[in-house]
């Protein structure tokens, strides 16, 4: 019976829309450099290769770790490890 309702409860929650984000990496640079970047800039991330997992924030709290992949010719993440 806790089991049935249980999934009741779930179950009201499904059509609830989340916000899920992944982050690549993040930089410090002084607000004169940044006003300084024009379009075709790079900004090199030091702290990541291209292999290297993605933390994935649901509502903006890490959910799981990820990796990029290439599905059908567009980027997509593959969830490796949920936290």
């Amino acid at each position: 019976m806790a089991e049935n309702r249980e999934k009741l409860n779930i179950e009201r929650f499904k059509d609830v829309k989340l916000r899920v984000s992944f982050v690549i990496s993040g930089k410090e640079m002084p607000f004169s450099k940044v006003m300084k970047l024009k379009e075709g800039d790079l900004i090199e991330f030091e702290d990541k290769k291209v292999e290297d997992y993605l933390d994935v924030l649901l509502n903006g709290q890490k959910f799981g770790i990820g990796e990029l992949v290439v599905v059908n010719d567009k980027i997509s993440l593959r969830l490796v490890d949920l936290v």
